[in-house]
């Protein structure tokens, strides 16, 4: 464990034990301007220093360092295994979305007349899709928070929102008759997800120093999907880059998976 965390988890164990600072120095014979040092995280102290200070706190020295690492790394395996689910997931929303994006077009080829079952596959699809996009992208709420992307956090919020809103308005759909009421609210979801697709590449892109090339790729990729996104017209376009955009973004969480695995927790102090 590195500084500050050290001092943090020693002055947490002195209150713990409701010593002061100064009675601290009697038990450990460190004097107290190296204690304050310590516990103020201003330099990492011995090995040995550590020991004794451990010692005194009736602290054995192998449980605290396995039970610091154990701390350390949970949070890591947590975070690991949500990248992990989140390729996957995006797996899954991949597939929904070229199913349900044939059955679109063979929606508006039979002029919106389908039977029940068809309905029923179709609105099944629809709610597998929305929650594999939710854990798709959360995965790169993480990416976020690794890589102090804020941009990121708030662009995936917005879309998880937005994708489960579309869902409901294509389920919706299916019962309205008159479908050319359906053009304006379909063409304000063009826009509102064009727009949030380039805020959503800008956020990729500067992933790039952490994720390399791939994440600039998916970037540029999602911008450029927006873009067609935000003319309306070029929707169908925008649909054929979403696949490939969609399998750059799945490497890229994978490489975010790869990279939490090589961390290993680091030691309490250096000898």
């Amino acid at each position: 464990m590195q500084q500050p965390e050290l001092g943090i988890q020693l002055v947490a164990l002195r209150k713990l034990k409701n010593l002061t600072q100064e009675e601290l120095v009697e038990k450990s014979h460190v004097s107290v301007r190296t204690i304050q040092r310590i516990e103020a995280g201003e330099v990492l102290p011995r090995m040995s220093t550590v020991k004794i200070l451990l010692e005194a706190l009736g602290e054995d020295y192998e449980s605290f360092l396995t039970k610091q690492n154990m701390e350390t790394q949970n949070p890591l395996n947590t975070q690991r295994s949500t990248l992990l689910l989140a390729a996957l997931a995006g797996v899954v929303y991949l597939v929904c979305q070229i199913i349900l994006g044939a059955m679109d077009i063979a929606w508006l080829t039979d002029g919106g007349n389908w039977s029940f079952q068809t309905n029923v596959i179709f609105t099944s699809l629809t709610v597998v899709m929305v929650i594999s996009y939710a854990l798709f992208v959360w995965g790169f709420v993480i990416l976020g928070k690794l890589f102090e992307n804020s941009l990121l956090k708030i662009i995936v919020y917005i879309l998880i929102v937005a994708n489960v809103c579309i869902g409901i308005l294509d389920v919706v759909s299916l019962t309205i008759a008159d479908k050319n009421i359906l053009i304006a609210p379909y063409a304000a979801a063009a826009i509102l997800f064009g727009t949030l697709s380039i805020l959503f590449g800008v956020a990729l892109i500067r992933l790039q120093d952490s994720m390399g090339q791939l994440s600039r790729v998916a970037g540029i990729m999602e911008i450029v999907m927006g873009g067609l996104l935000l003319t309306v017209v070029l929707f169908f376009i925008a649909c054929v880059i979403m696949i490939p955009a969609v399998l750059i973004e799945i490497l890229v969480l994978w490489r975010g998976y790869e990279y939490l695995s090589r961390t290993e927790p680091v030691q309490v102090a250096s000898a």
